[in-house]
């Protein structure tokens, strides 16, 4: 727990206190009853709250809540072929599996290719300065990126429903000199927990174009 978190609490509580210790002098006055008949109301009224606040706070600990969240599980197959004398034609199928309890409405997603190699010997040093440079907790290789691109969907076009897939296809053209390649893929959570963009679901897969196969016809 953070100490935002602990502050806010212990506020909360005082601030809770000093409403109970209100509301006990409230019924002694207005109701007319006695100090120790309004203290026994306030009484009763605290065991709700407290019943009711900490089966709330159970609830959280136990992220009994959480399996009410959105969980995609992305999973990616590609393949490629000769396209004309120079380029190749790379499909990519990808599989989104919901494995949670609540349905999944995709509206945004990005999806990209990055050179992995060939790459030269000083883009490699590089690659490699960057990474050490970056903060502990957020450590990755950015490969150049050869193409990248968004889609979009309506509310109700992209459902996947729980314990259901769905399929879904993107392509590119590149040219031939390439060997080895990363394909990524970023499904954005539209949920209305998540309305950030950059939280979703994501997978990268290695693919080696090295074997050029049969030309597409």
């Amino acid at each position: 727990m953070g100490d935002g978190t602990r502050k806010r609490m212990i506020f909360t509580s005082i601030g809770v206190a000093l409403l109970l210790v209100g509301i006990t002098f409230v019924i002694d006055a207005w109701l007319s009853v006695s100090l120790t008949k309004a203290v026994s109301i306030t009484q009763a009224m605290v065991t709700v709250m407290a019943i009711g606040v900490g089966g709330v706070w159970a609830f959280y600990k136990l992220e009994i809540f959480r399996e009410f969240e959105p969980h995609l599980t992305i999973t990616q197959e590609a393949s490629h072929r000769k396209f004309g004398g120079n380029y190749v034609y790379v499909s990519v199928d990808v599989s989104l599996a919901n494995s949670s309890k609540v349905a999944i409405r995709i509206k945004d997603a990005s999806f990209w290719m990055q050179e992995v190699a060939p790459l030269e010997n000083k883009h490699v040093e590089k690659l490699y300065r960057d990474f050490l440079d970056q903060p502990k907790t957020d450590k990755y290789i950015t490969f150049p990126t050869l193409e990248k691109f968004d889609r979009e969907w309506g509310s109700d076009e992209f459902v996947i429903e729980p314990g259901e897939s769905s399929t879904d296809r993107y392509e590119f053209i590149i040219a031939n000199r390439y060997d080895t390649v990363a394909l990524g893929a970023f499904f954005a959570d539209s949920t209305k927990k998540s309305r950030d963009p950059r939280i979703g679901w994501s997978a990268v897969t290695l693919h080696n174009i090295n074997d050029i196969q049969e030309s597409m016809s």
